[in-house]
């Protein structure tokens, strides 16, 4: 008979075991036995053919049969499995292994019939067997079948014959040869006549030795008789078409007592009768989580894939059985094409073919792929497997590492090698292929055959593809690569080789439960492979970047496939992960070579943690059908539940009973509980179990990133801010997309993360500047997401499908804040729609597990809401029936709608998506990240304000309407405008150009901060403020603005910072200039040009009336914009002519320009355009100022006049011919005007009058003036001025005396001295000049009246700048020294203004010579270029060498205009290089520390320049400098403090700012030599004369010291050492002579341990019984005060800047560090009032005798205890025995005694650290480094 196949076998149900099952008894369903009732005489077939009882059972007769029974049978097999079929025949098997054992033989039988080409004596034996004993078999017909059975007699035709596709190839001949006809019964031939089929003779074939007959079939009329007379149930039978589809259990009706609410409802699919079928795209039943066995049709089509699996084991086996191996160990030729030889350790042994093992290898597949696996007999797969293994192990001894420096020889060796390790790949895919496929014999899955497979999977990984997927073409590897290169081909092919090894790994993980060790080997292999360096390009890369990346994808599944399915690995997968991770290089940190769908590149490891948390949420398919399958699967496939589940399902309910019993519930809490309970249990528990998981992982993960990152810094070694960055990010750019659901899960627990760090006071700055990065990158992102909604809604604007309306409005309704959860939540919301796009989208597993999570979340969210899982689930009313639905989903693991759903594509998904994530945890969080963002910017650390404004910066450049919604922002922002801080004013500044960008109607608002920030003390700040308010000027057409605007860049003009200063004159010419450009080129000279131009004339005016330097500043401005230097000069003057020309017409006609501005106001505008350029007038236009000169009669026409004179002085020369009439009226009224003026019109007068004369040709008049002039002088020198009667005579001579010096100076009369001579008898000499000079002497005589000596000093300063040579006169030089030395500061004032302008003279001559291309006169160090040195030159070397000393005792001896005057001629003479460096350079530093701040600016610019070019040189004088600032501070500013307040800053800090400037080397010199000057040596010190000026000298230097602003982290070290070192070794000395002359210490032997402190330095009960002289004490005192104060700033440095004792010991190692190159980041809240405080209290010690031995007995305390260890009592051993971290916040234990009151520290017995071992009694030396156990910084003082 046909051997049974299991399709024809009721099969058990088996489990495979696992983790959960492991060690339980498996149940098996028990087969089904007919009843023992029915009697086998009633049936005409006897006992050969026992027919099963048919009658349909009622409910109660089948309860019996069914797992509902009450009562646990002892034995599986007494209950028969219910089944919805009637069988066909009885079980011949009742044992599995009976099943197994029948199919090995019948396929033996079938190996042998089909090697012997159908000669077979078996099947002839089994042929003959049938013919002895065959029977009749007569079957019954219902009644409605009898026309059926004759149309498909008449369709498919009788008697043909045919084979079974179901039975091998022996069952099939024997069918054939011994078939037995059977027929129904016919109309004629009821009566029930036997009818008997015998076999036909048999024929035998050349060939087949079995030929079948043609069966003869006919109806067997006795069947259908006696079957018919059998009484039925009718109903049961009588509407099926098919037989086997009736049902056998009959439902009775319900009874009248029937109430249903006795019953519970369980929701699900409502099954509509009669329902037509949708067009819609159909799904399988959720429940189907077993594959469903083939039908006929597809066994036929895989039965020759089957059969031809089994022949070629087959054939494999049978050449085993005969194969010989020859002589000499090689293989016969017959047996070649099946085994190869290998060689192994344990000899030569036998393997599969390569072409056979690839053959063996499809057909497993094919047949694995059709479900038909199963068949194979486990012994022949086992024998396979065996075969393969020689391979294995041949593999064990072949080297596949690639070494440098191979030749060509070594490299063939290795190909060979490579081709045998091929053929053992071949042999472990074919192992792991039958492993794979989905067996329950344990047989195949032999543990060291797979060790092996594994083993060899990981040597060829390691030791040859990594090595060369990491080779480089330069490097230590670049050997390797070129070997590699040469022998690429085979390198792909291990690589190949390895991959597809690698997913076959994978599809056993998934199938099969490995051993813990197996799968943490396994672990570890994959990691290495993940975190592989792979190369950045194909030129660097071997093997290729995407052949290796597939790998890298596969070893991802492969730990995400152990991360779900091993529960207990979770933890270490995720540790391995993450600590990997920050073992790579930095670049391959930030390699980004994890491609998405959308282009989008991620990090791999990104991508493998959002995986793994997928997985924390998806019940696989595997758990479902171990956990799920019995529980949740329909009435038709139903198995019988265990007893342990419905023990549960008990508890439950009675759990729930008892609930529902309590009394005292509210009607709404009774309804919520209603809600609950129909809800299973089971997916409460198996959600909170999920959800807890994921969010459990997803917390670890960002507590390990954070944690880590908010200890580094992004410039430091550590790698951990930037893999934060680059993990945020990575979460950033997916959280949009439905494949990662993940990322907001981690999203959300990062932001719970950092903001629990902003909230904990205790958070260092450093951490919270990262969390505020942190949240200003997610407040982003959420912007984004929602931005990204709004372009998915406008895209779905032309769908027109219901679906996509849908979505629109809800997100119109989420825009408007009136979306509901219910709406999304709802069972065709938005989450149905994602989770309907992800079950049909992609197979798969990243696809799978994302859809596995989203299902937990919305199932969580249903039954939870917002809340946490911890609390009792709270389901609407709304709700139930997705619960429902969604129970048996989330517990099958497996997603298939049951019900029909419109077919979603990507938009909508992705829209509905984005919904549903903008109402998630994550995104609704976003109010409170803008929040915390708002709370930073009012943070006192001033690194958490700038980093909070960058934050805020980020999330307004994404939605501007942050703004508008919230008005608090900008009034923050413009609040931290005016921070002490520069870094948050610059943060500040940056946001509000922001603001104004995305909010132009905010400029209004912010103007006014934003020009006080012009003047900001930053130079950057100033410079960005400058750039902002160029784009203000530019959007706003109100002249107010742009004249605020105008004036503040004006101011930036003359800022000492040349590029601020540079800056604003481009920000000036693009404002002004740049605009008119194309209208003055003839481009556009349209009428709104012309107007434009007019305003810009008018806002020019109008700028100049706002500040008396703004003139001057615009002039300068002008001059550059039209000076050979500008790129632009030619364009810049056709504008400034055009605005000339506006301006005349304004003059002619007020009304032509804007306003209807002033003439004088024109004017002087016009005169600064006339300075920079006179090129910029014409003849035409002089000639309508002629008339303003004409009469002088008040102050008004003064204005105009002058205005004009300096108009025609600047431009006449540039005219070469002039009409001459023109220029004599101009001459004429100068001249009738000239007595008139005063000092400032009569010199442009004069200057006028020489220029015209110059035209002219006409000296006659102004000599004869000047010859007059001199005259009356010479007579005036008889006059007694003393006599008040005199005074008219004294004003007649100052006017005579003002006319000579300016005509003097401007006027050259040196060609006209012989007239000069011969009309001035008292006159002897040649020069013209020394005349006047001599005329105007005798009145700057020390007798003559103070008035006149003024007139007649500045009259001959003017002479002497004109005619240097008068400098070197020895009367006048006497002169001027005698002035200079005098107590007369207005004359000094002359002199020094004298001075002043010659030498800007001389800087203006320079500037022109240099701006008309000619070589800079101080070029090479060389005055004038040459060795030959000028007149000028002469009297400039004269004055700084006779003057320099009178000139600095001025500048240094106040802070007036006399001292501005005087510092701005040293810098002058500094400047031109007159004397030495040194000779100034200690003045200028003096200078910078004066409170008038243009004495300080210009001293600071003078000593950087001299700095830059004389370092070397200056750096000795450093020290003299230092100490002539403070003798300045003392006597000038009468300040000894070393620092200014508000905030405290060093008066020497612009000085240090300069040193900052040098080399490191020069820094750290100039600390060491600027502390040292506070030490003093005991021996050679007065300490009676010299020690209390030295000890307010220190003071001075220790407060500069401590409020310095250093730029290193070394050089704060270096101070902190210089000062340690100061006060241990003078600190020691001073120490022993306070211990022993005024307390009289005696060291004596200690005994007891609690003594005080008196005790403890050895003294006795009779302590300071002699009193020490006053004198000596106040020597003492002052002594330990300088030492004391000292200290102090040591201690206030090492608070400031964080620096304890064992960071101090680590970087004095480290010298070289890059930590220490870096800016030291000050402490929050330490702002050194403390510190002020306690060196005041230090210093007031010598006011009394009491303060004096306080402050000796403190500072012996000082010495005598370490303080940098605390000492715990002897019973107090500290909480966990470990030291603490040091900490500034915490308060109240301050151990320094400068700092903490009389009591300087407790000892041993009454202070006590946990963990800090007990210390030595005694003063330890203090040259003994001490061993720091707790540093000083627990000191909790806050400066």
């Amino acid at each position: 008979m046909p051997p049974a196949y299991p399709e024809e076998l009721p099969c058990s149900t088996s489990l495979t075991p696992t983790s959960e099952n492991r060690g339980l008894p498996q149940r098996k369903a028990p087969y089904y036995h007919s009843p023992s009732h029915v009697d086998p005489l009633k049936h005409p077939t006897g006992t050969t053919a026992r027919l099963r009882q048919i009658r349909p059972l009622t409910v109660n007769e089948a309860l019996q049969y069914s797992a509902l029974s009450s009562i646990v049978p002892f034995d599986s097999s007494i209950i028969p499995i219910p089944t919805g079929t009637v069988s066909e025949s009885q079980p011949l098997f009742t044992r599995p292994s009976e099943v197994d054992k029948a199919r090995e033989l019948v396929s033996q039988a079938d190996v042998l019939f089909v090697k012997n080409h159908g000669q077979s004596a078996d099947a002839q034996r089994i042929v003959q067997s049938l013919q002895a004993s065959v029977c009749e078999y007569k079957f019954k017909a219902p009644p409605r079948l009898e026309a059926n059975i004759r149309k498909l007699h008449a369709s498919v035709g009788i008697g043909r014959p045919k084979t079974s596709s179901r039975l091998g190839r022996l069952a099939n001949a024997i069918m054939l040869n011994g078939d037995v006809a059977f027929r129904y019964p016919t109309p004629s031939s009821p009566g029930g006549a036997k009818f008997e089929v015998h076999a036909s003779p048999e024929t035998v074939p050349p060939k087949i030795p079995i030929t079948p007959q043609t069966p003869k079939h006919q109806f067997n009329e006795a069947a259908h008789t006696y079957n018919a007379g059998i009484p039925l149930s009718g109903d049961a039978l009588q509407t099926p078409q098919r037989p086997h589809t009736q049902s056998i259990v009959v439902v009775p009706p319900l009874p009248d007592s029937f109430n249903p609410n006795d019953y519970r409802v369980f929701h699900g699919a409502p099954i509509v009768p009669g329902a037509k079928p949708s067009k819609k795209r159909k799904r399988n039943d959720v429940d189907e989580v077993d594959i469903a066995a083939p039908s006929k049709d597809q066994k036929a089509l895989s039965d020759p894939a089957v059969i031809a699996l089994q022949e070629l084991i087959s054939g494999i086996l049978e050449a085993e059985n005969d194969f010989e191996p020859s002589s000499n160990g090689t293989l016969t030729s017959s047996r070649e094409p099946y085994f190869v030889s290998c060689e192994g350790a344990d000899g030569t042994a036998i393997t599969l073919s390569p072409t056979l093992n690839a053959k063996l290898e499809s057909c497993l597949q094919k047949v694995i792929s059709l479900g038909r696996f199963k068949e194979v007999p486990t012994e022949q797969l086992c024998k396979v497997q065996s075969l393969c293994e020689g391979a294995l192990v041949s593999a064990d001894s072949l080297d596949v590492s690639v070494h440098s420096g191979w030749a060509e020889d070594d490299i063939s060796q290795w190909a060979k090698r490579v081709d045998l390790v091929d053929g053992s790949f071949r042999s472990a895919r074919t192992v792991l292929r039958i492993m794979a496929g989905g067996r329950e014999d344990k047989k195949i899955y032999s543990e060291e055959l797979f060790k092996k497979v594994l083993d060899l999977l990981y040597r060829v990984m390691d030791t040859c593809v990594i090595p060369t997927v990491e080779a480089r073409t330069s490097g230590a590897e670049d050997s390797i690569f070129d070997v590699a290169s040469s022998c690429k081909k085979h390198m792909q092919q291990l690589l190949h080789n390895t991959g597809k090894l690698m997913q076959l790994l994978l599809a056993l993980l998934t199938n099969v439960e490995l051993a813990e060790d197996t799968v943490t080997s396994i672990e570890f292999f994959v990691i290495r492979v993940l975190f592989a360096e792979n190369a950045h390009t194909e030129k660097e890369s071997v093997l290729g970047i995407h052949r290796f990346e597939v790998i890298r994808r596969i070893a991802m599944q492969i730990i995400a496939q152990i991360f779900a399915r091993y529960p207990e690995q979770r933890r270490f997968v995720l540790d391995e992960v993450l600590m990997s991770l920050q073992k790579l290089p930095v670049n391959r940190q930030r390699a980004r070579q994890y491609k998405l769908d959308d282009g989008t590149s991620i990090q791999l490891v990104s991508a493998l943690l959002m995986r793994l948390i997928h997985s924390s949420a998806t019940r696989s398919a595997s758990q479902s059908v171990k956990k799920s399958k019995r529980v949740f699967t329909d009435v038709k496939n139903a198995s019988p539940p265990a007893a342990s589940e419905i023990e549960e399902a008990i508890t439950d309910d009675s759990t729930e009973a008892s609930a529902e019993s309590d009394d005292s519930e509210t009607p709404l809490a009774g309804q919520r509980k209603a809600n609950i309970k129909s809800i299973p249990q089971r997916l409460i528990k198996d959600v909170r179990c999920l959800y807890d998981s994921a969010v459990n992982n997803a917390q670890y993960i960002i507590e390990f990133f954070v944690t880590r990152a908010s200890t580094s810094s992004k410039t430091g070694d550590q790698p951990h801010r930037h893999l934060l960055d680059m993990f945020v990010g990575d979460l950033v750019s997916v959280l949009h997309i439905p494949e990662w659901p993940a990322s907001e899960i981690l999203l959300r627990a990062l932001y719970s993360k950092v903001e629990r760090i902003l909230n904990f006071d205790k958070s260092t700055a450093p951490a919270k500047n990262m969390a505020l990065e942190v949240l200003g990158v997610v407040g982003t992102a959420i912007l984004d997401v929602t931005a990204n909604a709004r372009q998915l809604s406008h895209a779905l604007e032309h769908d027109s499908s219901e679906l996509s309306t849908e979505l629109a409005q809800s997100l119109n309704d989420h825009v408007n804040g009136h979306l509901e959860d219910q709406a999304l939540l709802s069972w065709t919301g938005a989450y149905r729609v994602v989770v309907e796009y992800l079950g049909t989208s992609s197979s798969d597993s990243q696809v799978t597990g994302a859809r596995g999570y989203y299902l937990t979340h919305w199932t969580k969210l249903i039954l939870w809401g917002n809340t946490p899982t911890s609390t009792e689930p709270e389901v609407s009313p709304a709700h139930l029936d997705v619960a429902g639905k969604l129970s048996r989903i989330v517990s099958s693991g497996k997603w298939s709608s049951i019900d029909d759903f419109d077919s979603v594509t990507s938009s909508q998904c992705r829209l509905a998506y984005v919904l549903t994530i903008l109402n998630m945890g994550f995104c609704r969080a976003f109010g409170q990240i803008l929040q915390s963002l708002l709370k930073g910017v009012r943070s006192d650390q001033i690194t958490v304000r700038s980093k909070s404004l960058k934050s805020v910066t980020q999330m307004l450049e994404k939605d501007p309407t942050l703004l508008e919604r919230m008005p608090q922002v900008i009034r923050l922002i413009v609040n931290c405008a005016s921070d002490q801080s520069t870094m948050v004013r610059d943060s500040s500044l940056a946001l509000i150009g922001k603001c104004i960008i995305l909010q132009p109607a905010l400029e209004l608002k912010i103007l006014e901060p934003v020009l006080l920030l012009t003047n900001d003390s930053a130079s950057s700040i100033r410079k960005r403020s400058m750039k902002l308010l160029k784009d203000i000027y530019l959007r706003n057409t109100s002249h107010k603005i742009r004249i605020e605007i105008a004036e503040s860049l004006l101011q930036r003009v003359a800022d000492l910072d040349e590029s601020a200063s540079d800056l604003a004159k481009q920000m000036l010419e693009d404002i002004w200039l740049v605009a008119f450009w194309t209208s003055t080129e003839g481009q556009d000279s349209s009428v709104e040009k012309r107007l434009s131009l007019k305003d810009q004339v008018i806002l020019i005016i109008r700028t100049l009336q706002r500040g008396e330097k703004t003139p001057l500043v615009l002039q300068s401005f002008l001059s550059q914009a039209l000076g050979v230097k500008s790129k632009n000069a030619g364009k810049n003057f056709d504008v400034c002519k055009a605005m000339v020309a506006a301006a005349f017409h304004g003059i002619i006609d007020t009304a032509d320009l804007p306003e209807r501005p002033e003439q004088g106001s024109i004017l002087q505008t016009l005169t600064l355009f006339s300075r920079a350029d006179p090129k910029l007038f014409t003849q035409q236009q002089l000639e309508h100022l002629q008339p303003y000169i004409t009469n002088l009669s008040n102050t008004d026409d003064l204005n105009l006049f002058r205005s004009v004179v300096v108009i025609l002085r600047c431009v006449i020369p540039t005219f070469s011919a002039m009409q001459k009439d023109f220029l004599k009226r101009i001459q004429d009224d100068l001249l009738r005007n000239i007595t008139k003026l005063a000092k400032a019109e009569l010199n442009e007068v004069v200057a006028c009058l020489w220029t015209i004369n110059g035209q002219l040709g006409n000296f006659e008049k102004l000599v004869t003036m000047e010859i007059g002039v001199l005259n009356k002088l010479h007579n005036g020198q008889l006059v007694d001025l003393a006599d008040e009667k005199q005074q008219p005579e004294l004003l007649r001579l100052k006017r005579l005396i003002l006319l000579a010096g300016h005509f003097a100076k401007h006027c050259d009369f040196e060609p006209q001295s012989e007239r000069f001579s011969l009309q001035l008898k008292w006159w002897a000499g040649t020069s013209v000049a020394e005349c006047v000079v001599d005329s105007i002497k005798p009145f700057a005589a020390k007798h003559q009246p103070h008035g006149l000596r003024s007139v007649a000093l500045d009259s001959i300063g003017m002479i002497c700048q004109a005619w240097p040579n008068s400098f070197k006169r020895t009367d006048i030089a006497s002169l001027f020294q005698q002035v200079l030395k005098s107590n007369e500061p207005d004359l000094q004032q002359i002199v020094l203004s004298s001075f002043r302008d010659f030498f800007a003279a001389q800087d203006q001559n320079v500037e022109a010579r240099v701006s008309s291309g000619e070589r800079d006169p101080l070029a090479n160090g060389k005055l004038g270029g040459s060795m030959t040195a000028s007149d000028s030159d002469e009297a400039a070397a004269l004055i700084a060498q006779g003057f320099l000393k009178d000139i600095l005792h001025i500048a240094l001896s106040s802070q007036g205009m006399y001292s501005l005057t005087a510092t701005e001629v040293v810098a002058s003479i500094t400047r031109q290089g007159h004397i030495h460096p040194k000779e100034c350079g200690p003045a200028l530093v003096a200078l910078e520390t004066s409170t008038n701040q243009r004495i300080s600016d210009i001293a600071f610019q003078q000593h950087r320049n001299l700095h830059q070019q004389h370092e070397s040189m200056f750096e000795k004088e450093y020290m003299r400098a230092i100490y002539e600032a403070y003798i300045y501070q003392r006597d000038v500013v009468k300040d000894l403090k070393g620092f200014t307040t508000h905030p405290y800053r060093a008066k020497l800090h612009l000085m240090y700012e300069v040193v900052k400037t040098s080399k490191n080397k020069f820094q750290s010199k100039f600390i060491t030599r600027f502390s040292s000057k506070v030490n003093f040596d005991v021996t050679k010190i007065d300490l009676i004369a010299e020690l209390p000026a030295h000890s307010l000298y220190a003071k001075f230097l220790i407060e500069n010291l401590a409020f310095f602003e250093y730029g290193r982290v070394e050089d704060v070290m270096h101070a902190i050492s210089c000062i340690e070192k100061i006060v241990a070794g003078t600190g020691a000395g001073i120490a022993h002579t306070i211990n022993t002359e005024v307390f009289q210490v005696r060291l004596e032997p200690l005994a007891d341990a609690s003594n005080s402190v008196q005790e403890d330095y050895g003294l006795t009960n009779e302590v300071a019984l002699k009193e020490v002289e006053p004198e000596r004490l106040f020597q003492l005192c002052t002594a330990s005060m300088i030492l004391s104060m000292l200290w102090e700033a040591r201690t206030f440095l090492r608070r400031l800047y964080g620096i304890n004792a064992t960071q101090q010991k680590r970087e004095n190692k480290n010298k070289g560090s890059k930590d220490l190159s870096k800016a030291p980041t000050k402490t929050n809240g330490i702002t050194g009032d403390k510190f002020v405080d306690n060196i005041s209290r230090i210093a007031r010690s010598v006011d009394s005798h009491e303060l004096a031995l306080t402050q000796c007995k403190e500072f012996a305390d000082l010495l005598a205890i370490d303080t940098e260890v605390k000492v715990p009592a002897d019973d107090d051993d500290g909480e966990d025995g470990r030291l603490q971290t040091p900490s500034v916040e915490d308060d109240g234990d301050s151990l320094m005694p400068p700092s903490g009151g009389s009591k300087a520290t407790k000892r041993k017995g009454s202070l006590s650290i946990a963990g800090t071992p007990h210390k030595k009694r005694g003063r330890p030396p203090m040259n003994v480094r001490r061993k720091s156990n707790k540093s000083v910084d627990d000191e909790d003082e806050t400066y």
